[in-house]
């Protein structure tokens, strides 16, 4: 083997490793995790963990939906103004009163159960129970969920109004993750749930739509 031609091989050689090098620092730089921010004064309006009494509170609030103006009435918190006991929907000309009150929650694991009284004049005061699959403590499941095709409770009641509670029901979950990764300024990452326990996780945006979930 020549001189030159063993010089073109070790220069070779080390472009190659130098090149590996490089990619590897730029694989790290952008991998590498963004620090949390400090959290604000009087901490976070919202925690990373939530208990059944506090996500029943916060779902309570966030049912109420918008008046028939379409202007949000601001609710709790330094308001003052409490969140009503309950709420009349219309959909398509139907009206079906919503128990505001009544608003119960069971955190299991990878389940969340939320139940909430609907009164017709048809079928009277009763329950309706949402059930959400979603991931378990620790596990990576993002903002998707499971769900039955209607909720549990009076099949007439459901079959009216079961897709609405649904809706509403996963919606203000998402509003709740959401509201918690913008008070970090981060993007909403995922819930999940253990025995009493939902968790919510924010990190760095992934894509343009990280904070939109999904229920089947």
């Amino acid at each position: 083997m020549g001189a030159g031609l063993f010089f073109l091989l070790v220069l070779l050689l080390l472009v190659l490793v130098l090149g590996i090098l490089i990619g590897l620092m730029l694989a790290r730089a952008r991998h590498r995790h963004h620090p949390e921010p400090e959290p604000p004064p009087g901490g976070y309006k919202i925690p990373d963990q939530l208990d059944e009494s506090d996500l029943s509170t916060a779902l309570n609030l966030r049912l109420v939906g918008l008046p028939a103006n379409g202007v949000p009435t601001p609710l709790g918190g330094s308001t003052g103004t409490p969140a009503p006991a309950k709420v009349v929907w219309v959909d398509h000309g139907n009206e079906v009163l919503v128990h505001l009150d009544s608003t119960s929650v069971r955190i299991l694991d990878r389940m969340v159960l939320v139940s909430v009284d609907l009164e017709t004049d048809q079928t009277g005061r009763t329950p309706l129970v949402c059930s959400f699959a979603v991931s378990g403590a620790g596990e990576l499941g993002g903002l998707v969920a499971t769900t039955d095709e209607l909720p549990r409770g009076s099949g007439t009641l459901a079959s009216c109004w079961g897709r609405q509670l649904q809706t509403a029901v996963w919606s203000s979950l998402m509003g709740l993750a959401n509201d918690h990764a913008s008070e970090r300024a981060l993007a909403p990452r995922g819930i999940s749930a253990a025995v009493g326990k939902l968790r919510l996780s924010a990190g760095a945006s992934l894509t343009n739509g990280s904070g939109s979930g999904s229920v089947a």
